[in-house]
């Protein structure tokens, strides 16, 4: 989203010719490519595979000529407009009247990616992006009369290019697949499974079934329906209607202008004798054309009626194509039908004629509309919201917001899902940012004039804390980064919450805040961590962190204490150092600590756990540390629960994980702990972990430190909202343990894949 404009290379698949075009800022430029649509209507015995792959080649190679003539080399989009019931992700649902086969889960974007390296690949049904040509119309209904009969409906007060009525895959309009004559298959022997075989059949090209229709005097559809809307009013059956008239009427056929024109032969009725005759005047014509539109005008007159509609555009190469004769015969069906009752209460003949509109331009608009959707999305941009009191995520979007002169566009590329966002999600906590996110590697997109020092093309991480108010926190009480723009300000760069990275920065780099706060947590526990033991109490991202953390600064022993070692055990696997110990989260902890350390105990501890059960960690861990040991309160504290230490007194957390106290307490298993606390990282940290992570520039860490194997799955920002919900009611994605799982904004459609294993780089 939120693209520049550029030129996109546009096509529209039909079932009789496929076209493309250059578009620029929304208009078509240049000349339009076409050719003959690869189709099995008249080679049924070709395998669907050949006639799939010979489109979608010959569209890549037309692409590629129109990409070179575009002007400097880059990506660009390709919107393809698809003439089948496709969802917005581009994966079809039923190809069979464009292939004769229902195709169901053919992926045309993954497949025309994969020969388009060059492009991001946009596919719409067809009809969905012609309807975008019109939509300085407003509110209205999109017909279209070609191989197939479907109508989609264009709101104005929609948001965002969401305003196709549709449902969350995009899909809707398919009308021309309902049954308009259920009662004459109920009539059948057998009923409708009788129809149902028969009809499935003839589509598949079988001849007995398709004479045994024929006989029935039954239309089918290249889906496999028989009776359906477009068994009566496509192009498609509207000849072969005419077929079977000729044959069971041969006298009428005989004094017909169309039997001249066929030779006298039904079987050469073809679209052109017959819109030829049409235009004539020809009766035998006429009255098909009358049986054609009939179920039609009552479909149209529904929809208008249930969605309050006064305009239908009518497109199509069929329609068109017989032109005056085809539009005489809907407009007297719909004269004929309509009944001044309901939504149609007084309308006057003008308003009822004008229900039709017949545009001049209906071969532009397939190309175009896809054109001006394309241009639209670049000005739209996507938000992920969680609703107050609901525990999920909705996708919406809204208008790009302009940058001030005291302010910066930032349009992030990668976003992690952490734990807090996760308890935030489930309601564990009351905050209620609306969009959640706080760990982010971003673009700048646009700079104040009053702003300096970021410039556009520069990347980077954001700071989510506030530095002088501990209670202002970027996706926490603040719309947080799971957004496609996000507008911050003056104040933050003067307060140094924006830290540039690299330009290579990959999905690691989310990971940049985090670090930060853990080694402001190693810095308060110690000035020196090699040859001292260490005991990590938590195995989540954050606690892994301190663990990949501790074994690079040289730490003698790690030891991590958990309930589960599941996400350890992943984390080891994609190449992060192993703890020296792993030990269950229970009462035998002390014991193991003492024996990993050969009787001393843990000189440096964190408890990095989740939720509230920090002071139940500390209970534990008490007696596994050694004597004067420090004890960072890292995660796992909420407001109001104090800690009970030696001597019968307690310990406020809230003070010490603010910063702000720093207290030596009698340890109540023996001897003394200096307990320490903070809430994420400052300036100088962020500047340390970046430097640790792009060059391992930390001395105490010459090798640096890779995050990578703790990004286990790289998802799009649609596809979050499922993610999150699986994790919050299963613990997995894609049936998997996770670590930390990052938004890739580049990806398009509800993606979500493992990270690959990253390459080792060796352990410190």
């Amino acid at each position: 989203m939120t693209g520049e404009p550029g030129r996109d290379v546009v096509v529209d698949v039909g079932g009789t010719w496929t076209r493309l075009a250059l578009a620029e800022s929304g208009r078509l430029v240049g000349e339009v490519v076409r050719f003959a649509t690869p189709s099995r209507r008249d080679r049924p015995e070709l395998p669907v595979d050949t006639v799939r792959t010979a489109l979608l080649d010959r569209i890549a190679e037309e692409a590629d000529r129109l990409h070179r003539r575009a002007g400097p080399p880059g990506r660009r989009e390709v919107g393809v407009a698809f003439g089948a019931v496709v969802t917005a992700e581009g994966v079809v649902r039923d190809a069979s009247v464009l292939w004769q086969a229902r195709s169901a889960g053919y992926d045309v974007r993954a497949a025309l990616g994969a020969r388009l390296p060059w492009a991001r690949v946009t596919v719409l049904n067809d009809v969905a992006a012609a309807a975008w040509h019109y939509r300085q119309l407003g509110r209205f209904a999109l017909l279209t009369v070609s191989t197939g009969v479907a109508v989609k409906v264009f709101d104005d007060q929609l948001p965002g290019t969401a305003r196709l009525l549709a449902d969350p895959a995009g899909l809707g309009g398919e009308i021309g697949h309902v049954p308009v004559e259920p009662s004459r298959l109920a009539a059948l022997p057998g009923g409708p499974a009788t129809a149902a075989r028969l009809g499935r059949a003839a589509a598949a090209g079988d001849r007995t079934a398709r004479a045994e229709l024929a006989r029935l005097d039954l239309p089918w559809c290249d889906c496999g329906a028989v009776a359906d809307l477009c068994a009566y009013s496509s192009g498609p059956a509207v000849l072969r209607a005419a077929v079977r008239r000729a044959r069971r009427h041969p006298d009428d056929f005989a004094g017909s202008i169309l039997h001249r024109l066929a030779d006298g032969d039904p079987g050469r009725i073809d679209a052109g004798a017959f819109a030829e005759a049409a235009r004539s005047g020809d009766a035998f014509v006429a009255d098909l054309l009358r049986g054609a539109t009939r179920h039609l005008a009552v479909a149209v007159l529904q929809v208008c009626a249930q969605l309050g509609l006064r305009t239908v555009v009518v497109v199509g190469g069929f329609a068109h194509g017989v032109g005056a004769p085809w539009f005489a015969a809907l407009r007297g069906w719909l004269a004929e039908l309509c009944v001044d009752a309901g939504w149609f209460s007084g309308w006057t003949a003008a308003e009822r004629d004008g229900l039709l509109r017949v545009p001049a331009d209906p071969g532009r608009a397939t190309l175009a509309g896809m054109a001006g959707y394309l241009d639209a999305r670049r000005d739209e941009v996507r938000e992920l919201v969680k609703p107050v009191g609901e525990s999920r995520l909705v996708l919406t979007t809204g208008s790009r917001p302009r940058c001030g002169r005291e302010q910066l566009l930032l349009r992030p590329r990668y976003a992690g899902l952490c734990g807090t966002d996760l308890e935030i999600l489930r309601g564990a906590r009351g905050l209620e940012p609306g969009v959640l996110g706080h760990e982010c590697v971003a673009e700048v997109v646009e700079v104040g004039a009053a702003i300096s020092g970021p410039r556009p093309g520069d990347l980077v991480t954001i700071n989510p804390n506030h530095p002088g108010d501990d209670y202002l926190k970027l996706g926490h009480n603040v719309p947080g980064v799971f957004r496609d723009l996000l507008v911050t300000d003056l104040g933050a760069l003067a307060q140094g919450q924006l830290v540039g990275v690299p330009r290579g920065s990959g999905p690691e780099w989310v990971l940049l805040e985090p670090l930060a706060a853990v080694l402001r947590a190693h810095r308060l526990l110690a000035e020196h961590w090699a040859g001292r033991d260490v005991l990590v109490v938590g195995a989540g991202v954050l606690g892994l962190l301190h663990v990949a953390v501790a074994r690079a600064r040289g730490a003698r022993t790690v030891t991590v204490a958990a309930r589960s070692d599941r996400r350890l055990r992943v984390a080891v696997h994609r190449g992060l150092p192993a703890p020296d110990a792993v030990l269950p989260f229970g009462p035998g902890l002390a014991a193991g600590v003492r024996s990993v350390t050969a009787g001393r105990g843990a000189e440096l501890a964190v408890l990095a756990v989740a939720g509230n059960a920090g002071p139940a960690a500390a209970e534990l861990s008490w007696p596994a540390l050694a004597d004067a040991a420090n004890l960072h309160l890292f995660g796992g504290f909420r407001s109001g629960r104090l800690l009970r230490v030696g001597g019968g007194a307690t310990l406020d957390p809230g003070p010490v994980r603010a910063g702000r106290d720093r207290q030596v307490v009698p340890n109540p298993a023996g001897g003394r702990c200096t307990v320490v606390g903070s809430r994420g990282g400052r300036a100088g940290d962020f500047a340390a972990a970046r430097d640790l992570l792009s060059s391992g520039a930390d001395p105490d860490t010459p090798a640096g430190l890779d995050l990578a194997p703790l990004v286990s799955h790289v998802v799009s920002l649609p596809a979050l909202p499922g993610v999150a919900t699986e994790i919050l009611d299963h613990g997995t994605v894609a049936g998997r343990a996770p670590l930390r799982v990052v938004v890739d904004f580049r990806l398009d459609g509800t993606v979500t894949a493992p990270a690959p294993v990253p390459a080792r780089r060796g352990t410190p």
